[in-house]
């Protein structure tokens, strides 16, 4: 197995147990600094980490904890849970008044994973279902599909005194195909809309409250929820996570990159991308409108029928309503600050959401789906104009 070079004196095999998550008393009374304590944390800079890393923070504020698989590129982390029993892809453990209050543990997931036989499938579900009926200590009942859920999804409810759990995974009677197997778990008083309950949603008020204006002319959206993509091409389905997210729409990327028809190599094709979301967007109560038409841009050799002038026009008019954009354009052909990472995707088609913008400073306000770091970047406005190859506005009908 590869090791980053020049990071430990030692040679261990990366590892984490989570089985500390399923520790309720202990967990939900743990701060970001409790848990460093129980799990190490990846440095900001390699030559910083005296210990492997386990987990990673997902942005400066510390409120998002990401354990991946698939952390670094050359070299796999080792996730276990229910005593080593089972295999681990991803869990993110999230914050709440400096409190871990949520988790969502992801068993399995095609992107990252691969096909699985069923018979496979069927053993890991049943074995998990079973260590939870031992550590909640009640019986499960079965929990009814949201009528704004994204896919067909079987679910499996177990509430205990000590925290509410969630065992859900896609209906496959009709594909053939398992796309994702996962655990949320949420405190009793954290049990919101992400764990099955009806929501009335995001309303106008709430979001225009969201719209942060700084002294320097920075006027971004701020609490948009960070969502890393790790080694997959899921940026678009990253993007929609954090957008639904953010709008109190429970959806995840391995939910939407079924979805948008993306591949975990090759990423999304644009045009297939905006067909998909144009006709799941009644399920979701949202109204979907491509602002900048991808079909337009290679049907006119780069030309988007959109002046300049009108694309920052609708950034700032998105931006003052606390809505975020979906953006889709080509990556290394302008600069932008902070640079684009050494490591990772630097060329090519990609999708971020646009969060704002400085009429002052002639500048778009940004946010990339990679984790910490990437919260809030910016770039010359006439130079994302020229890189842009479609803009999307996906927010609650009426808006």
């Amino acid at each position: 197995m590869l090791q980053p070079a020049g990071v430990w004196a030692a040679d261990p095999e990366l590892e984490a147990k989570l089985d500390a998550v399923l520790n309720f008393g202990s967990l939900w009374n743990s701060g970001p600094e409790d848990f460093e304590k129980t799990y190490t944390p990846k440095a900001d800079k390699k030559e910083n980490q005296e210990k492997p890393p386990q987990f990673e923070w997902l942005n400066a504020s510390r409120d998002r904890a990401r354990f991946s698989r698939h952390m670094f590129s050359n070299v796999e982390t080792k996730l276990t849970m229910f005593g080593g029993s089972i295999h681990v892809e991803e869990a993110v453990v999230e914050f709440v008044n400096g409190k871990a209050a949520r988790a969502t543990v992801s068993f399995y997931n095609r992107g990252d994973s691969g096909d699985i036989k069923l018979a496979d499938f069927d053993r890991i579900f049943k074995t998990i279902g079973q260590n939870l009926g031992q550590v909640t200590k009640v019986a499960p009942k079965r929990q009814l599909m949201s009528s704004n859920a994204a896919l067909p999804v079987i679910g499996w409810m177990w509430s205990a005194p000590s925290a509410i759990a969630l065992l859900e995974y896609n209906d496959y009677t009709k594909t053939g195909k398992p796309e994702f197997l996962r655990l949320k778990l949420a405190a009793p008083d954290q049990a919101d809309w992400s764990m099955g309950k009806l929501a009335t949603g995001v309303q106008r008020m709430e979001l225009l409250k969201r719209v942060t204006k700084k002294p320097d002319g920075d006027v971004f959206i701020s609490g948009v929820p960070m969502v890393d993509q790790g080694q997959k091409g899921y940026c678009v389905a990253a993007s929609c996570q954090r957008l639904f997210e953010y709008m109190r729409i429970p959806c995840d990327q391995h939910e939407m990159a079924r979805l948008v028809s993306v591949d975990a190599e090759s990423g999304a094709d644009v045009r297939v991308m905006q067909k998909s979301l144009a006709k799941i967007d009644g399920t979701f109560n949202v109204a979907f409108k491509p602002l900048v038409n991808p079909e337009l841009y290679y049907t006119n050799n780069g030309k988007r029928r959109v002046s300049e002038k009108e694309f920052l026009s609708l950034v700032k008019e998105y931006t003052d309503k606390g809505v975020p954009l979906l953006w889709g354009l080509m990556l290394g052909q302008k600069p932008e600050d902070p640079p684009l990472p050494g490591s990772g995707q630097v060329s090519g088609g990609h999708m971020r959401l646009i969060i704002g913008y400085n009429s002052a400073k002639n500048q778009l306000i940004f946010t990339d789906s990679w984790g910490a770091g990437h919260e809030l970047k910016r770039m010359a406005m006439l130079d994302a104009y020229d890189v842009t190859m479609g803009v999307y506005s996906m927010a609650p009908r009426g808006l």
